[in-house]
């Protein structure tokens, strides 16, 4: 028989459902060396008769036949791959003749459809035939020398020839199983008409199975992908440690690493913009992030002295800033003496509010935090911003070094088209303030523009209720439905209403997600949606998570 490596995955599946089949594979291994030698006798006799034949279908016929055999070699020279002898028996039963040959002839079509050719039995075979698909089945050598044919294994085994109601994306890789037992192999950079970005929403109760997921799509991404992730909770760590990758703490230990605030980032983003203005922006929202007690004035003040301390730092709207150096930026504390020089030489009060907000993170308790130069470089493939040591700072801080540490990482992102990179926002619901707009509204905006960067931003949140706040619920719906694949893990409540009514889920499907246990989920591809449970080889799972490190789950 011949199989065309493009033969549709799971065709033997619907033989199975549809036409009642029973089916039997069978493969031996072959002689490389044997098999190239009567592929090459094979390609000068159908040369030979192609050359001589004067009927052109015939010709045709033979001129295929030595592009096939040819194509075979230069695989199994160039790429190493392995050949074996297949054959596949269809069995066919029923209990009145004429509903058999109505069967068998809808065999026939269905596997002409497939350009694969057929062949029945003979009468004097029939026996061997019927031992041949048998429970208890054996090799029957007198079929195989008639039927088989040879077949690059990897045509073979691609093919999912058993699988039904499949989710099988090219160049993919194996996530878990459908409902009905069909593998899900996934791809997120896949594009088509309703598949549009890489981008990604996750949500689901504590312990629902989103982390284990979202590490599994690490460790498959990893080799091609360069990712970075905010981890809030230190979930990361442990696999970061495991493939090599890099941990910078920024959280406020005493060893901890510096992202300094006030160092102007270079973005490929907006580059009809000015970075300088760009930044005042980014400046803007960070401490208003901080200090919600700022109006208007107070801003237009730090405005004025933020642009004074620039030139003063000769840095302005004209400057090149990337010939510039880290230590050639200005820091927090500079920003602090800066405005206390301000109050003494021109004896206005107008600054006291302003510095003794600035205090804490210039020179106080929060210093480490911000105060100091970047001394952080993003120069591996995995990169984990852990920020686990400011749970004891208060929201305001969190939110602001997420901020931080979020356009930090949108600078890397966006320097190399070439290159696919993936931000993982875990636990963004701590970024998102009803108060603050301008946060949301930029998580909103880089994941519009991540498509152009070959760039995925993976949003991660117990609930998304944060996000439907009427304040901001304008950018946290945009930023929620245009992501191309969502994950729905098990939750409930207000939780759940909340993902029904934003996603316009079935009753069904609801009942899918309140139902589901550890590690299932409502899996949306654009329009597609399957319920799919992940199945992680063990051995990967004490790599990407230390619960499993010994085996079991503890």
């Amino acid at each position: 028989m011949h199989y065309p490596a493009n033969v549709e995955i799971g065709w033997m599946a619907k033989l199975i459902e549809s036409c009642g089949a029973i089916c039997s594979v069978n493969i031996e291994p072959v002689d490389n060396s044997e098999l190239v030698e009567s592929l090459d006798s094979r390609i000068r006799d159908a040369s030979g008769l192609a050359k001589i034949s004067k009927n052109e279908s015939t010709k045709q016929l033979r001129e295929m036949e030595v592009k096939e055999a040819s194509d075979i070699i230069n695989r199994m020279i160039n790429n190493n791959e392995v050949v074996s002898y297949l054959t596949i028996y269809i069995y066919i039963t029923a209990q009145e003749e004429s509903e058999l040959n109505s069967r068998c002839k809808e065999v026939e079509r269905e596997v002409q459809k497939l350009k694969l050719k057929i062949r029945p039995v003979t009468n004097f075979l029939l026996q061997s035939g019927f031992k041949a698909v048998a429970p208890f089945f054996t090799i029957q050598e007198d079929l195989s020398k008639h039927f088989k044919r040879n077949i690059l294994t990897s045509t073979f085994s691609g093919g999912f020839l058993f699988n039904t109601n499949t989710f099988i994306d090219k160049e993919g890789y194996y996530l878990g199983i459908n409902q009905n037992g069909g593998i899900v192999i996934f791809n997120m950079w896949q594009k088509d008409s309703d598949r549009t970005n890489s981008n990604m929403v996750v949500t689901g109760s504590s312990g629902s199975g989103k982390s284990l997921a979202i590490k599994h799509i690490i460790y498959n991404e990893y080799p091609r992908s360069n990712i970075l992730i905010i981890d809030a909770e230190d979930e990361y760590t442990y696999l970061a440690n495991n493939l090599n990758g890099k941990i910078i703490k920024c959280g406020g230990s005493n060893n901890g690493q510096i992202l300094n605030p006030l160092q102007i980032r270079v973005t490929k983003d907006d580059e009809d913009k000015n970075e300088f203005t760009l930044h005042f922006q980014f400046l803007h929202t960070f401490f208003e992030i901080l200090f919600p007690s700022l109006n208007d004035m107070d801003f237009s003040i730090l405005d004025l002295a933020l642009e004074q301390l620039y030139k003063k730092f000769n840095i302005t709207r004209n400057t090149d800033i990337t010939k510039l150096q880290n230590t050639d930026f200005p820091i927090l504390e500079d920003l602090y003496s800066f405005l206390e020089e301000k109050q003494n030489t021109e004896h206005n009060k107008k600054y006291e509010k302003l510095i003794s907000l600035l205090r804490p993170i210039a020179i106080g308790q929060a210093s480490c935090i911000w105060n100091g130069y970047t001394n952080v470089k993003v120069d591996t493939k995995l990169t984990v911003f852990n920020t686990k040591d400011m749970q004891e700072f208060q929201i305001q801080y969190k939110r602001a070094q997420y901020y931080n540490i979020m356009s930090y990482a949108w600078e890397h992102l966006s320097k190399n088209k070439e290159e696919k990179s993936i931000l993982i926002a875990d636990e963004c619901h701590v970024l998102v303030d009803p108060n603050i707009p301008q946060t949301l509204e930029y998580v909103r905006n880089i994941s519009k523009r991540a498509r152009k960067y070959n760039s995925s931003i993976i949003v991660i949140t117990q609930s998304i209720e944060d996000f439907l706040n009427e304040k901001i619920k304008l950018y946290g719906q945009t930023l929620l439905a245009n992501s191309t694949y969502k994950m729905f893990f098990k939750m409930d409540g207000q939780d759940l209403r909340d993902v029904v009514k934003t996603f316009g889920l079935s009753k069904k499907e609801e009942q899918l997600i309140f139902n589901s246990k550890r590690g299932e989920c409502l899996l949306n591809a654009g329009t597609r949606k399957i319920f799919a449970t992940l199945k992680i080889p063990i051995e990967e799972l004490r790599l990407i998570d230390e619960n499993f490190k010994n085996g079991v789950k503890r």
